[in-house]
This record gives C-alpha cells, sequence and structure tokens, in this order.
C-alpha cells in the first residue's frame, strides 16, 4: 500500500503563541490602560486562536478522518500509523498529529477515536528496535492499563498484538493462548463494534494456515469478509488464502473444494482489478491456472498462466516470480507436444532466474527449491520427448539432486510442525487447567463465608469441587490420548514418507538403467552401420562398457542403505546374526532381494553377471546348511 506524507500543522505551536499574546496584551492593558497597540494584538491573538481548527484542517489526513464515519475513523488512523514513514520514524511529528486528531475526537465527540488515538500513543515504542518480546511486554503493559479502565476492547487489541509478536518470535503456546483470549472478547463485545475486526480475525486465520489448519482459517476468514474491509491489501489476501486452504483442505469431496478455490481466487481478481493492483492479478490467475491444472481445464490454466506471467514481467519486480510461471507455461506446451513453446518458456524461465533476486520471506528458500524442481523435471521431459537422452539424463541427475534436498527439508519442516503443535496443544492445556484451578479457587473463596455459617452449603461446595475435578482429569487424559494418537500418526507419516522415498531411489535408478539399454541399442544401431573393424571393436567395447557398468555404486550404496533401514530397520542385524561371515557383497544380494527384483535387475544394479547372482546365492544356503532354505525365506518374507 503507498502511503502519503501529510502536510503537518503546528496547530499547538500556533495556539500556545497566541495564548501568550493575548495574556501579554491583558497585562498591557491592565497596567497602561487600553491603547491601539494592545488593541491590534489582543485583535490578532484572538483571530489566530479562532483559526488553529481551520488551519489544522488544511491537513487532508486530517479532514479525511473528520468527514468520515466514525468506524472508518479508527481505520483510517490505523492504517497511517501503520504506513506513513513521517509519522513511524518521527515522533514528535506523530504526536503532534495525534493531538490533532485528539482535537477531532473532542470536537465531533468521538470518545473511541479519542481512545484509539491514546492507544497508537502509548504502543508508540513498537516503531523503535525492541525485539520481539518487548514489543509483546509493551503491548501488555497498556492493555493491563486499559484493563484497568474499563476499557476492555483495547485490552482486547493489546492482547492479540501481543499474540502477534509471539507467533513472529515462535513461541506459539503463548502466541495463540493471547490471541484466542483476545477473540473471545472480540466475540464478547461483538464483532461488529470493532471497526479493524477484519484485520484481527485474518491474522488469526492465517496463523492457523501456517498450522495446516485450514478448516480453522477458513471458519476465520469467512468471518472476515462479512466487515468493513481494513485495507485494499488485506481484502485481496482474505479471498487469495481462502482459495489457498480450499486447494489444500483434505476433505473427501475434493472437487467441491476446487470448485470452492476457484471461485476465491476470481474473488481475488476482482478486488485486485477495483484497485488496480496488476501484480495481484497476475498472481490471482496463476492460483486459478493451478487450480484449472487439477480439473483437468488445460487450456483455461494456459490463459490464466499467460495473464500471470505477462503481468509479472511488466509489473512484479520482486512482488512475483514470472520465470515460475513459464515453467508451468512450458509443462502445459509439453503435455500439448508443442516443443516449440515449451522450449521458448524454458529458455524465459532461464533468463528470468538470472536477474531474480532471491526470495528470503517466510517459506522462500523452500519456493526456490521447488522452482529448480520443476523447471529441471520439465527440462528433462522435454529432452526426452525429442529423444535428447544425454541431456534427459543430465537434468534427472539435477532433479534427484534437489528432490532429495526438498525431501529432507520437508521432513524436517513438518517435523518441527508437528512438534509446535504438541507444544501449542500441551501450553493451551496447561492455561485450561490453571484457569479451571483459578475459577475453582475463586468460586471456594466466595462460599468460604458462607460455609461458616452453612454447613450444608460446604457439603454442596465439596461436591462441585470433585466433579470440577473429575472433569479436569477427563480433559487431561483426553488431551493426553490426544497428543498419543498425534505421536502415533507423525510416526506412521514418517514410515510412509520412507517407504515413499526408498521407492523413489529404486525408481530413479531403474529409469538409468533404461537410459543405459537407451544408449546400448543405439551403439548397437551405429555399430551395425560401421565397415570398418577398428570402429566396431571401440563400439563393442563401449558397448560391453555400458553392459558391465554397476548402477548402485559405492556412494549410491550408502544412500540406499540409509533409506532400506528406514523401512526396514532390523534386517542387516538379522542377517549378521544369522550368517556372522556375511560379506557387503552378500549384503546388498539379499537386499535387493528383499525388495523382489528379478535376477536381471540384480545383476544390472550390482554390475555382476546373472551367473554370478544363482552362484551367490548358491554359496548362501551353503553357508547357512540344511534349514538354509527356510532361514532366507524368513529373512526375505
Amino acid at each position: 500500500m503507498q502511503s502519503h506524507e501529510p502536510i503537518l500543522t503546528n496547530s499547538s505551536s500556533i495556539q500556545g503563541n497566541c495564548i501568550m499574546m493575548g495574556n501579554h496584551a491583558r497585562a498591557k492593558t491592565s497596567c497602561t490602560g487600553l491603547d491601539s497597540y494592545s488593541l491590534i494584538c489582543y485583535g490578532i491573538g484572538i483571530l489566530m486562536w479562532l483559526l488553529v481548527p481551520f488551519m489544522a484542517s488544511a491537513n487532508p489526513v486530517l479532514q479525511k478522518i473528520e468527514k468520515a464515519t466514525p468506524a472508518n475513523r479508527v481505520i483510517l488512523i490505523l492504517n497511517y500509523f501503520d504506513t506513513c514513514s513521517v509519522v513511524t520514524q518521527n515522533k514528535v511529528a506523530a504526536f503532534q498529529l495525534l493531538d490533532e486528531i485528539n482535537a477531532i475526537s473532542e470536537r465531533v465527540g468521538d470518545g473511541q477515536l479519542r481512545r484509539y488515538s491514546q492507544f497508537i500513543k502509548d504502543t508508540y515504542a513498537k516503531n523503535s528496535p525492541l525485539s520481539n518480546d518487548q514489543k509483546a511486554a509493551l503491548f501488555l503493559a497498556v492493555g493491563q492499563t486499559a484493563e484497568q479502565n474499563d476499557d476492555l476492547q483495547i485490552a482486547a487489541v493489546c492482547q492479540h498484538f501481543a499474540g502477534e509478536y509471539y507467533f513472529i518470535n515462535e513461541e506459539y503456546g503463548k502466541a495463540f493462548e493471547y490471541l484466542l483470549a483476545a477473540n473471545s472478547r472480540f466475540r464478547a463485545i461483538g464483532y461488529a463494534n470493532i471497526p479493524e475486526i477484519s484485520r484481527y480475525l485474518y491474522d488469526l486465520a492465517f496463523n492457523y494456515y501456517h498450522f495446516n489448519e485450514y478448516a480453522k482459517s477458513i471458519h476465520f476468514l469467512n468471518e472476515a469478509t462479512r466487515y468493513p474491509v481494513f485495507s485494499d491489501n488485506l481484502a485481496i489476501q482474505t479471498h487469495n488464502t481462502m482459495g489457498m486452504a480450499y486447494a489444500r483442505i483434505e476433505q473427501i469431496d475434493n472437487a467441491v473444494n476446487l470448485r470452492r478455490a476457484e471461485l476465491c481466487f476470481k474473488k481475488t481478481q476482482q478486488v485486485a482489478a477495483s484497485v488496480s493492483d496488476s501484480v495481484w492479478i497476475g498472481i490471482a490467475n496463476s492460483n486459478l491456472g493451478d487450480v484449472y491444472v487439477q480439473q483437468n481445464r488445460l487450456t483455461a490454466a494456459l490463459t490464466a498462466f499467460r495473464i500471470d506471467y505477462e503481468m509479472g514481467i511488466k509489473f512484479g519486480k520482486d512482488r512475483s516470480h514470472p520465470g515460475a510461471t513459464a515453467v508451468k507455461l512450458a509443462r502445459l506446451y509439453l503435455m500439448r507436444q508443442q516443443f516449440d513453446s515449451c522450449a521458448y518458456f524454458l529458455h524465459e524461465s532461464k533468463r528470468i532466474a538470472l536477474f531474480k533476486v532471491v526470495n528470503t520471506e517466510f517459506g522462500g528458500e523452500l519456493n526456490n527449491a521447488v522452482y529448480h524442481k520443476n523447471y529441471y523435471d520439465v527440462n528433462r521431459q522435454y529432452y526426452q520427448a525429442i529423444h535428447n537422452l544425454p541431456l534427459a539424463y543430465v537434468y534427472l541427475d539435477s532433479l534427484l539432486t534437489i528432490s532429495e534436498r526438498i525431501n529432507k527439508r520437508y521432513d524436517v519442516n513438518q517435523l518441527a510442525l508437528a512438534n509446535n503443535k504438541l507444544l501449542v496443544q500441551k501450553h493451551q492445556s496447561e492455561v485450561d487447567k490453571l484457569n479451571a484451578q483459578k475459577n475453582t479457587q475463586q468460586f471456594l473463596f466466595g462460599i468460604t463465608g458462607v460455609v461458616l455459617a452453612l454447613v450444608a452449603l460446604f457439603f454442596f461446595a465439596l461436591y462441585r469441587f470433585v466433579r470440577t475435578k473429575r472433569e479436569q482429569d477427563q480433559v487431561i487424559n483426553a488431551e493426553k490420548e490426544k497428543s498419543m494418537r498425534l505421536a502415533k500418526q507423525i510416526v506412521d507419516d514418517e514410515l510412509q514418507r520412507a517407504k515413499a522415498d526408498l521407492t523413489l531411489f529404486i525408481e530413479n535408478l531403474q529409469a538409468k538403467d533404461a537410459l543405459i539399454d537407451t544408449l546400448n541399442a543405439d551403439l548397437e544401431r551405429l555399430s551395425q552401420n560401421r565397415d570398418e573393424s577398428d570402429e566396431q571393436d571401440m563400439f563393442v567395447e563401449a558397448q560391453q562398457s555400458l553392459l558391465n557398468s554397476s548402477l548402485l555404486t559405492n556412494d549410491d550404496w550408502e544412500e540406499f542403505q540409509r533409506r532400506f533401514e528406514r523401512v526396514h530397520p532390523t534386517f542387516f542385524v538379522k542377517l549378521k546374526h544369522h550368517i556372522t561371515d556375511i560379506s557387503p557383497a552378500e549384503e546388498r544380494l539379499l537386499a535387493l532381494s528383499k525388495l523382489n527384483m528379478n535376477t536381471r535387475q540384480m545383476s544390472r544394479m550390482l554390475g555382476i553377471s546373472t551367473d554370478s547372482i544363482h552362484k551367490a546365492t548358491y554359496r548362501l544356503r551353503k553357508k547357512l546348511g540344511t534349514d538354509g532354505h527356510s532361514i532366507l525365506s524368513k529373512l526375505l518374507n
């Protein structure tokens, strides 16, 4: 959002000079009588004092505030003091403007404007270089003062901002404690009575989106759309985030959610177009294109991606990544077998990436890695489609490398996210328990006097206490069971990822095997077309080298063994228990047998002949003796 610098009028200084001039005139009159000079000064003082409101109103910001409705006044000043560098970096100018806003609130009788003006003053230190913890403490202190003054609205606003700063500081337990407490107060006051409520609802929805709680995120985003928009940019992001949540939420009827996502992104387009934000128009089209691809509406997806690409080239600068959209276009053209267009957009993507600043925003590093993965994947498919197998092999290697890096980062991120969720649940459970204990104590203190007089009430209070304690224990046990289920789910998810990881590794080796077969066939064909014996020998030698090459090198074996042990953690331990003198080659042979690979596949991966495979198997059974076959069957099954 653009910030407009205000024309500041030093009305307080002018007013002070006028009052001093008037006092000077009155003093002179009392001492020497009323002369013409005194009359002139006194008249000028009165005139300037009367003109102060009109001089202050020359500031367009103040004019806007005075003409606006009470609710819009609050939104105007909060937006202005968030975005205008004149007031965020100049405390004197900021406080002077707040004094003038306060004067307007007195003149028009707007108590809410006066309270928010004081709130901005009290929390102005947030613009100084404080840590996030210090900023949260600042808002909590201001909120406590507001609560003592029975201003529950400002107290709730302070709780919300304290929660936001804790969230930025990755103290998620505290963050949700204050955010949810603030939201409870907003609900009690009435969302419609909070002028800027759409901002707070969006913040809470985005935080749930960060934790992949898409249903909760959608709930609060829907709530936000029912109230006046806080800013044009926030209105755009509200619909866009809702579309992203619908596109990612996991429900049975995924087609319905995709349709909802499509409608949200179209609404994002409309709002962006209404404020002429070309970059957001492009981003909304890109998200629409992704939905169209999932719906198999490729022509519509192509049109949407073209709009995003053109908008990004013209207006994107550092706000969008047209290179990523170029890769999406290249993939679509490849699917349509329009190879020239595919090659063009791959070239454009590479050209744009050379000048693109690395994205360091939230999630930016992972997004950059995903972009490179998509770029390598489309290149691999393109060169394979035009039968340029050497280049396809090069891009396949790059794809495997970046995929491994992304998988590792994804595993770390998922583990951190799961841990953070557990911490939030644990913290919330502890807060609920403390609140329950506090309520119980207050209840007991409240009936102490009555208990002294009426024994019957004592037994009633005891009954209530036991019942409350039982309910607390049930809540705590339910939270423990929930945590245990979540931990089990994390373990199951990790096992599934490990199996998928191992499968991908084997598929990649098989892809290399297929490439070697293709190259071998090409060499066979070329050798048959050559007459010279020397050249034929050279082709035969190259062909033999390819056939004898080992796909599973020592480095590959270490990576394979790491992935294999994630799926079958006790396999090698049991092997060494039954076969104490087993060799590394025999370990590799049995590991591949465990994955149900045939003799030809094992020979190609190990770089040995099929006869060697049979001989190695025979030697193993001989080592195991008469029970060799049954022992191997148990190990492999």
